[in-house]
């Protein structure tokens, strides 16, 4: 003897099934490219910081001659040089390290879906 409850409730679950499908298909990819932009972002970000630690640190070996002295704003001004000079090496490609992070993010063995490698 069928069920009618079941059979009640089976054509409006198969209808919200059918209805939500095509809405779910659209949205994950456009919800993966955006997670994968912000990813980099991020990764691009990150290398960007190590860049400008490892120009400020680069910059600390080199002797003051004391013949010019800036003073802090000197200080300053190079700080910020640095800051721009490690942005703009990170977004043009920099050391590499951005994909290697994003690769380590996006976990073992997931495949880098953006093309962070075509750099």
């Amino acid at each position: 003897m069928p069920d009618p409850i079941r059979n009640a409730v089976s054509p409006v679950a198969n209808a919200v099934a059918v209805d939500t499908r095509p809405l779910l298909r659209t949205t994950r990819p456009e919800a993966e490219r955006t997670a994968d932009a912000k990813l980099q972002a991020v990764c691009n970000d990150m290398e960007a910081i190590f860049i400008h630690h490892m120009l400020s640190e680069m910059r600390k070996t080199v002797a003051k001659s004391g013949l010019i002295d800036g003073g802090r704003s000197e200080e300053i001004y190079t700080s910020l040089m640095d800051t721009e000079l490690a942005k703009e090496m990170a977004r043009s490609g920099g050391l590499g390290l951005s994909p290697i992070l994003q690769e380590q993010l996006n976990g073992p063995g997931a495949p880098l879906r953006s093309n962070a490698r075509k750099r």
